[in-house]
Protein backbone atom coordinates (compact mmCIF):
# COMPACT_ATOMS: atom_id res chain seq x y z
CA UNK A 1 0.00 0.00 0.00
CA UNK A 2 1.28 3.52 -1.00
CA UNK A 3 1.70 6.13 1.64
CA UNK A 4 -0.95 8.37 0.15
CA UNK A 5 -3.36 5.43 0.52
CA UNK A 6 -2.38 5.29 4.24
CA UNK A 7 -2.69 8.92 4.67
CA UNK A 8 -6.12 8.99 2.99
CA UNK A 9 -7.35 6.45 6.03
CA UNK A 10 -6.30 8.46 9.33
CA UNK A 11 -6.98 11.81 7.47
CA UNK A 12 -10.48 12.55 8.28
CA UNK A 13 -10.12 11.98 12.04
CA UNK A 14 -6.52 14.48 12.02
CA UNK A 15 -8.19 17.15 10.35
CA UNK A 16 -11.57 17.61 12.82
CA UNK A 17 -9.42 17.41 15.34
CA UNK A 18 -7.30 20.15 14.20
CA UNK A 19 -10.45 22.12 13.48
CA UNK A 20 -12.01 21.02 16.66
CA UNK A 21 -8.89 22.49 18.14
CA UNK A 22 -9.19 25.92 16.67
CA UNK A 23 -5.55 24.83 14.97
CA UNK A 24 -6.33 25.36 11.10
CA UNK A 25 -3.44 25.97 10.33
CA UNK A 26 -2.40 22.54 10.98
CA UNK A 27 -5.51 21.49 9.55
CA UNK A 28 -4.49 23.50 6.35
CA UNK A 29 -0.86 21.27 7.11
CA UNK A 30 -2.61 18.11 7.06
CA UNK A 31 -4.50 18.93 3.70
CA UNK A 32 -1.62 20.17 2.06
CA UNK A 33 0.45 16.98 3.21
CA UNK A 34 -2.04 14.97 1.51
CA UNK A 35 -1.68 16.79 -2.17
CA UNK A 36 2.26 16.08 -1.35
CA UNK A 37 2.18 12.86 -1.03
CA UNK A 38 -0.81 12.30 -3.93
CA UNK A 39 1.61 14.85 -5.95
CA UNK A 40 4.61 11.84 -5.05
CA UNK A 41 2.36 9.01 -6.19
CA UNK A 42 1.88 10.39 -9.21
CA UNK A 43 4.84 11.36 -10.27
CA UNK A 44 6.11 8.32 -9.54
CA UNK A 45 3.84 6.36 -11.77
CA UNK A 46 4.17 8.82 -14.47
CA UNK A 47 0.80 8.87 -15.76
CA UNK A 48 1.43 10.70 -18.59
CA UNK A 49 3.75 8.08 -19.83
CA UNK A 50 0.90 4.97 -19.15
CA UNK A 51 -1.53 6.52 -21.51
CA UNK A 52 0.72 5.96 -24.01
CA UNK A 53 1.11 2.32 -23.39
CA UNK A 54 -0.68 -0.26 -25.29
CA UNK A 55 -0.43 -2.41 -22.18
CA UNK A 56 -3.70 -3.50 -20.55
CA UNK A 57 -1.49 -3.67 -16.87
CA UNK A 58 -0.18 -0.11 -18.20
CA UNK A 59 -3.50 1.14 -18.92
CA UNK A 60 -4.76 -0.52 -15.31
CA UNK A 61 -2.02 1.54 -13.52
CA UNK A 62 -3.35 4.71 -15.35
CA UNK A 63 -6.62 4.67 -14.13
CA UNK A 64 -5.54 3.64 -10.34
CA UNK A 65 -2.75 6.37 -10.74
CA UNK A 66 -5.76 8.89 -11.73
CA UNK A 67 -8.27 7.47 -9.26
CA UNK A 68 -6.08 8.08 -6.41
CA UNK A 69 -4.84 11.41 -7.21
CA UNK A 70 -8.76 12.97 -8.48
CA UNK A 71 -9.84 11.01 -4.91
CA UNK A 72 -6.87 12.98 -2.93
CA UNK A 73 -8.02 16.60 -4.32
CA UNK A 74 -11.39 15.42 -3.25
CA UNK A 75 -10.81 14.21 0.16
CA UNK A 76 -8.16 18.05 0.26
CA UNK A 77 -10.71 20.13 -1.01
CA UNK A 78 -13.25 18.46 1.52
CA UNK A 79 -10.72 19.53 4.30
CA UNK A 80 -9.67 23.15 2.93
CA UNK A 81 -13.64 24.00 2.69
CA UNK A 82 -13.94 25.74 5.69
CA UNK A 83 -10.76 27.88 4.57
CA UNK A 84 -11.23 28.42 1.06
CA UNK A 85 -15.31 28.36 0.60
CA UNK A 86 -15.34 29.36 -2.71
CA UNK A 87 -12.27 27.66 -4.16
CA UNK A 88 -13.32 24.49 -2.67
CA UNK A 89 -16.91 24.71 -4.48
CA UNK A 90 -15.33 25.45 -8.01
CA UNK A 91 -12.97 22.57 -7.39
CA UNK A 92 -15.71 20.02 -6.14
CA UNK A 93 -18.18 21.20 -8.83
CA UNK A 94 -14.93 20.22 -11.23
CA UNK A 95 -14.29 17.25 -9.45
CA UNK A 96 -18.27 16.46 -10.52
CA UNK A 97 -19.04 15.96 -6.59
CA UNK A 98 -22.80 16.69 -5.82
CA UNK A 99 -23.88 19.00 -3.21
CA UNK A 100 -24.78 16.51 -1.53
CA UNK A 101 -21.46 14.55 -1.10
CA UNK A 102 -19.68 17.58 0.45
CA UNK A 103 -19.87 17.19 4.27
CA UNK A 104 -16.71 16.31 6.62
CA UNK A 105 -17.87 12.62 6.71
CA UNK A 106 -17.33 12.28 2.72
CA UNK A 107 -13.88 12.84 3.80
CA UNK A 108 -13.92 8.81 4.53
CA UNK A 109 -15.93 7.51 1.81
CA UNK A 110 -15.10 7.20 -1.38
CA UNK A 111 -17.10 8.00 -4.41
CA UNK A 112 -16.99 4.74 -5.80
CA UNK A 113 -18.05 4.50 -9.98
CA UNK A 114 -17.15 5.80 -12.85
CA UNK A 115 -18.09 9.34 -12.39
CA UNK A 116 -18.03 12.46 -15.28
CA UNK A 117 -16.32 15.24 -13.78
CA UNK A 118 -17.68 18.30 -14.10
CA UNK A 119 -18.06 21.22 -16.59
CA UNK A 120 -15.06 22.73 -17.65
CA UNK A 121 -15.69 26.44 -16.59
CA UNK A 122 -12.01 28.34 -17.29
CA UNK A 123 -9.04 28.18 -15.00
CA UNK A 124 -9.58 27.73 -10.64
CA UNK A 125 -7.08 30.04 -10.08
CA UNK A 126 -6.73 33.60 -11.67
CA UNK A 127 -3.72 35.02 -12.34
CA UNK A 128 -2.49 37.73 -9.82
CA UNK A 129 -1.37 40.57 -11.95
CA UNK A 130 1.25 43.09 -9.60
CA UNK A 131 -0.03 46.55 -10.17
CA UNK A 132 1.39 48.55 -12.66
CA UNK A 133 3.39 51.47 -11.71
CA UNK A 134 0.85 54.12 -13.19
CA UNK A 135 -1.48 52.03 -10.58
CA UNK A 136 0.85 52.60 -7.65
CA UNK A 137 1.03 55.46 -5.54
CA UNK A 138 3.70 57.24 -4.73
CA UNK A 139 4.27 59.18 -1.84
CA UNK A 140 6.32 62.66 -1.77
CA UNK A 141 9.04 62.91 1.57
CA UNK A 142 7.80 65.68 3.43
Amino acid sequence: MHRCSITLCVYSDVVNNHYRSFNHNRAIDAAMSVLRAANSFVQTHQPWLLAKSSDGDDRATLDCVVHVGLESSRVATLALSPVIPDLSRRILDRLGCQSSERLGRHMTQSLAGSRRLGADRGPLFTRIKPPSTADSVTVEPT
